[in-house]
């Protein structure tokens, strides 16, 4: 493996935000419930009243005198200021006293001097500006005989606080505490260490890549995407699977053909770390794909507490191709048979219904010796199994197989975990063909246009396989049905 680095899977990054939006929106929220708990707890209102009155000095109004003017009124804006003031104010309203503040600013420029008064209720600020107006002459007379000062806006009563956080602000407040969820998913999903895309692949996971499954939109109809109906992924008679989904499969096939070519490698355990990774699919896919070629195949279900090539395959239940039934003993090896699909050249060796004793399949030896029965019939076996991390005795399995093979979907599984398993499989004594990644999401490109597969050819996102990869006349798997009586094309073990 190379040295360890952080890349940015905008798929994934995107798939993370979206299933995440409700914290976004919830941050969002808290931001305003903040907002509203400290306007309400902390947050103490205040009023202002306002006046605006103009200062001139007596005489003709020659530009020498406006400038006077002004002067006086930056003085006068310090005298409305003074303690004095305030003593003057209260004693006037009969107040021990001045229950506020005054602030006095003169106008940019000109000799128009803005009053304020703020006080803890709107009454009292417009009562104190009010005294303020009244008891100014006693003072202005004692420091400009010649000054002139004229109310020109008279105080109101105010209608509301002064102090108030504006409506911009709690947007703010909201757009700030969504941002900060969002960049921590972001960054929780950058900062996940799990295999995102093949790139990831090769520098955090010690296998061999044996082939990458693009994703892919299970509900392709308007009406399956109405009625939220999901069809399988599986690659035979279905015409809404893309061309690239169905050609990795035949790759992958192939170089399964070329392990049997170069070691005899026949049979082939299929499994995963954890639940929801698409070995059944894979498996069932990959099955079908040598079946295609000629091969013989059996595909065989040993995840006896909850399988899920039945499902797959539509398949019904008959007790006498009932898996499970002939490994507990309960029908003779005689009496079992492969249930044949589409008459072609694969069988499947399935269950429908579950087995809470499955393990004894494997740890007595009786899952080993059907396979052996079966290895000597068949090209290929292809095993599906229960997760590593639910199931121990997919440990045993990967003993008796030839050849083991992991499914790593994107985005899913830690890479620690998923080399935990690769470790655990070739210290049991099994041996890993290597790994299978699914559900790739491609690069971004601009107007879907076609984007280049590994062998240099194009690949269009929207098109189907042709016919010769499955029949279009039937759109789901079929099997022999419940009523179907053995002939040539049944197979015994």
């Amino acid at each position: 493996m190379e040295e360890k680095k952080i890349t940015l899977e905008w798929h994934s990054i995107f798939k993370d935000v979206v299933k995440n939006a409700w914290i976004i929106v919830l941050a969002a929220l808290i931001g305003l419930m903040g907002v509203f708990i400290v306007t309400n707890s902390v947050y103490t209102p205040e009023y202002t009243s306002t006046a605006t009155i103009v200062v001139n000095a007596k005489g003709n109004s020659s530009s020498s005198l406006y400038g006077v003017s002004v002067e006086m009124a930056e003085i006068f804006s310090k005298v409305f200021v003074d303690p004095t003031m305030k003593e003057k104010a209260a004693a006037h309203l009969e107040r021990e006293s001045f229950d506020g503040s005054i602030d006095a600013r003169v106008l940019t420029d000109t000799n128009f001097v803005e009053l304020k008064v703020t006080s803890h209720s709107p009454q009292t600020s417009y009562e104190l500006l009010t005294a303020v107006l009244e008891v100014y002459p006693d003072l202005s007379a004692s420091i400009f005989e010649n000054a002139v000062i004229n109310v020109i806006k008279n105080p109101s009563m105010p209608k509301a606080p002064s102090n108030s956080v504006p409506v911009e602000n709690k947007n703010l407040v909201m757009v700030i505490c969504a941002g900060v969820a969002l960049l921590a998913i972001v960054a929780l999903s950058v900062l996940r260490d799990t295999v995102k895309n093949e790139a990831i692949f090769t520098t955090k996971i010690d296998a061999k890549l044996i082939g990458a499954i693009p994703h892919e939109i299970k509900n392709k109809s308007l009406k399956d995407r109405v009625n939220r109906k999901e069809k399988g992924l599986f690659i035979d008679g279905n015409p809404y699977i893309s061309l690239r989904f169905a050609e990795n499969f035949h790759k992958i096939a192939a170089k399964l053909e070329y392990m049997k070519l170069r070691n005899g490698d026949k049979v082939f355990a299929i499994t995963s770390v954890a639940e929801n990774e698409g070995k059944s699919t894979i498996a069932s896919n990959i099955a079908v794909s040598l079946a295609h070629k000629g091969n013989k195949v059996v595909l065989v279900d040993l995840d006896g507490k909850k399988p899920a090539l039945y499902k797959i395959f539509g398949a019904k239940y008959i007790e006498k191709a009932e898996l499970g039934k002939l490994l507990n003993g309960e029908i003779k090896r005689s009496e079992f048979r492969l249930r044949r699909y589409k008459k072609s050249s694969l069988s499947l060796a399935i269950n429908v219904n579950a087995y809470a004793d499955n393990h004894l399949w494997v740890e007595s030896g009786v899952a080993k010796d059907v396979i052996d029965a079966l290895k000597e019939q068949v090209d290929y076996i292809i095993i599906d199994t229960a997760p590593l991390s639910v199931d121990s005795t997919v440990t045993d399995i990967a003993k008796f197989v030839d050849q083991t093979m992991l499914v790593v979907r994107t985005d899913k599984v830690r890479t620690t975990a998923i080399n935990d398993a690769i470790l655990t499989i070739n210290e049991v004594g099994g041996s890993l063909a290597g790994c299978i990644l699914n559900d790739v999401y491609p690069d971004f490109a601009f107007f879907g246009v076609a984007g280049a597969e590994d062998n240099g050819g194009y690949y269009y996102s929207k098109k189907g396989y042709g016919k010769s990869y499955g029949s279009y006349g039937k759109y789901a798997a079929s099997v022999q049905s419940e009523n179907d009586e053995p002939s040539d094309e049944t197979e015994y073990i």
